[in-house]
């Protein structure tokens, strides 16, 4: 099938290079954020504190419900205690 028509064998060609290109692309996407992992949620979680000591600053209802969200749904614990403490700074005024 593939000798009778040229144009299928070139379209096969094609596409086992964008295969292939995909295929490393991939790899070295996954190399690269491996390596920088560790100082992403270091800076992610020193945002994260950050957003709750300003939302305490405000103290508006909705700053309440944010950091009750917080509070339930953040992966890091230190995280989600500052948002308790901060909940129990909003709660004493």
């Amino acid at each position: 099938m593939l000798s009778n028509n040229p144009g299928a064998v070139i379209l096969l060609v094609v596409f086992l290079i964008g295969a292939a290109m995909f295929a490393v692309g991939t790899l070295l996407v996954r190399r690269d954020r491996a390596g920088r992992e560790p100082a992403q949620t270091a800076e992610t979680q020193e945002q994260r504190l950050e957003l709750v000591e300003r939302l305490v600053m405000v103290g508006q209802p909705w700053c309440v419900d944010e950091l009750r969200t917080i509070r339930e749904k953040d992966p890091d614990p230190l995280v989600r205690d500052s948002a308790d403490a901060a909940l129990m700074v909003i709660a004493s005024r």
